[in-house]
């Protein structure tokens, strides 16, 4: 300071100092936006359910207890754990303020649930499924799990006597399901070998690589499987809001907006029960006619909005469940405030119950009668008309059930906050 007179002016400052104070004005005014961020999402956890927030189990890598899993969401941190967390990444590194809200990426917080049949439990099925992030993004959200696969011995349900497994990660942008072909048992070949394998090799290959379509992580994982066997496959890619998907065979994806499904991704079929198989054509050439990658039929959704919910199944789930039944399961899941792992967990559920209820008529039986009713039946199944015709066939189709399901929602990269839906 100056003196002049009975007064004081400040000195021009240097442009050091300058920089230096909107350092600081910066640095306090996202610290305020990230406490009014963790906040509303403190809020909003008690508010809307305030007898169903738990804390996480503790050593299943990523895995859900039955028991916990029904009382919370699919994430549910402390308020005191974000405050903290952001406080750490504030100090450790100034370019994440910096960048701090200039970009929100859109993922899925998603989980997996499988219950095999009977006869493949012991063997842990023939299905697989993986959920993880392309490129590995581990700059934003939690970091301690990239990926999450059904064939992960830390993901089974101890408590289950049906050998079901529940998987859970949060920021997911690349899912997969693989239903493997059971006939390869005839000879000696287990058929979950071949789909577990397919998926991790998928997953692996998402991870590294930063960019690609669902068609090229799947060649990839594909090339990496070297094993006799097949299986029907579908891999979705989530970029921006388009979500890019490849399938073979008869497992599906359908994403639902306000409790309604509004996309449903084609299968392949030669015929009634016979599905497209994906398999290594030179290992496996002399068993059966099979598919490469590049005969999957590619499909895209380009508006995905925060709130849509994804569910990916093998055919044991759309055999045994009806459309409406899913929509009913999904909407009544959220309803109840609870995320993508009770979703996944009770559409098991429910499609393993109705494939041991031989009164029970599901789209599977549904599809034989028509099948087998001669041209009236074909021109009902190309309208899209499913009806009890022919022997009027009822009963479910046991069968192996997975589904991976995720409910979109923004993140906010260098956290794992996520924005209100």
């Amino acid at each position: 300071y100056q003196r002049r007179g009975l007064q004081y002016t400040s000195a021009p400052a240097s442009e050091g100092s300058r920089a230096m104070a909107r350092q600081r004005s910066l640095s306090k005014a996202a610290t305020a936006l990230l406490a009014l961020v963790a906040t509303c999402r403190f809020l909003h956890d008690v508010l809307v359910a305030p007898d169903s927030v738990s804390l996480p189990a503790v050593g299943r890598r990523g895995g859900v207890s039955r028991s916990i899993a029904s009382k919370r969401h699919v994430a549910c941190r402390g308020f005191f754990d974000d405050i903290l967390d952001n406080v750490a990444k504030i100090g450790d590194s100034f370019n994440s303020i910096s960048n701090f809200g200039q970009k929100k990426l859109l993922v899925f917080r998603s989980a997996g649930a499988m219950v095999p049949k009977l006869e493949s439990q012991l063997k842990g099925g023939e299905d697989a499924f993986f959920m993880s992030r392309l490129g590995g993004d581990d700059g934003v959200g939690d970091t301690k799990l990239l990926m999450q696969h059904s064939a992960d011995a830390g993901n089974k349900d101890k408590n289950s006597k049906m050998g079901q497994v529940l998987a859970r990660l949060e920021a997911a942008t690349v899912v997969g399901i693989a239903d493997g072909v059971g006939s390869w048992s005839q000879y000696r070949i287990d058929p979950g070998q071949y789909s577990k394998s397919l998926m991790m090799n998928t997953a692996k290959a998402s991870i590294e690589r930063a960019k690609g379509s669902a068609q090229d992580l799947l060649g990839i994982g594909h090339k990496r499987t070297r094993l006799k066997g097949s299986t029907t496959t579908t891999v979705a890619c989530l970029k921006g809001t388009t979500l890019d998907g490849v399938t073979i065979g008869d497992t599906a994806l359908v994403l639902l907006r306000g409790g309604k499904i509004y996309f449903k991704s084609p299968i392949q079929e030669y015929e009634f029960d016979v599905p497209f198989q994906l398999a290594d054509c030179r290992l496996s050439d002399g068993y059966g006619m099979f598919s490469e990658p590049e005969d999957a039929v590619e499909w895209t959704v380009r508006d995905v909005r925060p709130g849509d919910v994804l569910v990916m199944a093998s055919d044991g789930l759309f055999d045994n469940l009806h459309d409406y039944e899913i929509e009913q399961v999904v909407s009544e899941t959220l309803r109840n405030g609870e995320g993508a792992d009770s979703i996944a967990r009770e559409l098991v559920n429910r499609a393993r119950a109705h494939s041991l209820d031989p009164e029970f008529v599901s789209p599977w039986a549904q599809e034989k009668g028509q099948w087998e009713s001669g041209p009236l039946g074909g021109t009902l199944r190309k309208l899209g008309v499913k009806a009890v015709l022919g022997g009027g066939y009822r009963g479910g189709k046991p069968d192996d059930i997975s589904v991976v399901a995720g409910i979109a929602q923004y993140l906010i990269p260098g956290t794992d906050l996520f924005m209100p839906i």
